[in-house]
């Protein structure tokens, strides 16, 4: 299992509601909802830039560092464990899945292929379980499209593992609500403490109370 973490300046897209300091807890809180849901299923490797601190983690698992990009890093990865000579067997799994349990680790680890794709709300890639030594990730943007395209052009079989909770990845301010209503773990109890609280009446969004702010 990898598990990809911005360790520093994580979750911009969500200034407007968190200050820095709450983005941090909360990446770290759904960081840690998603170890939760891959412990117990292989090794865990977080891959991160430089300065992680495995205390902040609160979990025995191995910190990989690294100054390059997502996908020179993961490929990286991919091509170090291809030479050592075993049956390939990556799991990549983003640290913002805050809704993730077991159940969806478990599914995509039991679907067919030489490469399963879980795709993320609006054309991303959230988990990617890969078999071959040919394939090499290419996140940002419409990236499961292009995970497809990759695949395919590599010659490699393709599945696709789609889930709801796997789908779910918190990156915008109206995903928080999803965390509230379907949370389960530790990032919804974050929100809680920080005062967010769901309408009782209307659509769903937030609420904030006055004094919420950490």
């Amino acid at each position: 299992m990898v598990i990809p973490f911005k360790n520093q300046g994580a979750k911009s897209r969500l200034a407007s509601d968190l200050s820095p300091k709450e983005r941090r807890l909360l990446s770290f809180a759904m960081l840690k909802d998603v170890l939760d849901a891959v412990l117990g299923q292989g090794r865990v490797t977080i891959l991160s830039r430089p300065g992680l601190n495995i205390a902040d983690v609160g979990y025995d698992v191995e910190i990989q560092e690294s100054g390059l990009g997502l996908n020179d890093a993961l490929n990286t990865l991919i091509a170090e464990e291809a030479r050592l000579g075993w049956p390939l067997d990556i799991l990549i799994c983003m640290a913002d899945l805050a809704l993730l349990t077991e159940k969806e680790v478990v599914g995509i680890i039991n679907c067919q292929g030489d490469v399963v794709l879980c795709p993320g709300r609006g054309g991303g890639t959230n988990m990617i379980l890969i078999r071959s030594p040919k394939f090499r990730t290419c996140y940002r943007g419409l990236s499961f499209s292009k995970h497809v395209a990759y695949a395919r052009q590599a010659g490699l079989e393709v599945s696709v593992f789609e889930s709801f909770r796997a789908g779910c990845d918190i990156d915008e301010p109206e995903d928080l609500a999803e965390v509230l209503l379907h949370g389960r773990g530790r990032s919804k109890g974050v929100l809680e403490e920080m005062g967010f609280i769901l309408p009782e009446k209307g659509r769903a969004g937030l609420i904030r109370r006055s004094g919420g702010e950490i």
